[in-house]
C-alpha cells in the first residue's frame, strides 16, 4: 500500500504505517521535522520517503492519504479538501478541534473522496464514517 501524510510534522502516524507494510511518502514544510523524522525512521528500522515540501502541492497518487491536525490555519482546508480526492481514494483526518475543521468537513461532504475523520479527543478519539 502506497500511503502520503501531509503535514506530517514528527511523523507518527508515517512511521506507524512504515511498521505495518505501507510505502510510506511524509510531505511537512518545516525542514527540522523532516529532519526528525528521518532520524526516528532510522533509529526504528523503518523505510519513510520524509519530503521537505509544502504538501499543499503535492502530486502524485497514493492508495491512502493521511492529515493529522492540519487544519490549524483557514489557508488549509481548500487545499486539502480539494487535494486529498487527487492524492488517493481513501483518506484518514485526525481533527483536533480547531476552529476550522467545521469548513473542512462541510468542503468534503459533497466531495467524491469518502473521508474517515476521526476527532481527537481528551478521552478515546471519537471515529466518524464520512462528512
Amino acid at each position: 500500500m502506497r500511503v502520503v501524510e501531509l503535514g506530517c510534522g514528527l511523523g507518527v502516524p508515517s512511521l506507524v504505517a512504515a511498521a505495518r507494510g505501507a510505502r510510506v511518502t511524509a510531505v511537512d514544510w518545516a525542514a527540522d521535522a523532516i529532519r526528525l523524522l528521518r532520524e526516528n525512521a532510522r533509529r526504528n528500522g523503518l523505510a519513510v520517503e520524509a519530503v521537505h515540501a509544502d504538501w499543499r502541492e503535492l502530486g502524485g497518487t497514493f492508495d491512502l492519504a493521511l492529515a493529522a491536525d492540519v487544519l490549524y490555519e483557514r489557508r488549509n482546508v481548500g487545499p486539502l479538501a480539494e487535494l486529498l480526492p487527487r492524492l488517493a481514494p481513501e483518506a484518514l483526518v485526525a481533527l483536533a478541534g480547531r476552529p476550522h475543521e467545521p469548513a473542512f468537513l462541510d468542503r468534503v461532504a459533497w466531495s467524491e473522496l469518502e473521508p474517515r475523520i476521526v476527532r481527537v479527543t481528551r478521552g478515546a478519539p471519537a471515529a466518524r464514517e464520512g462528512a
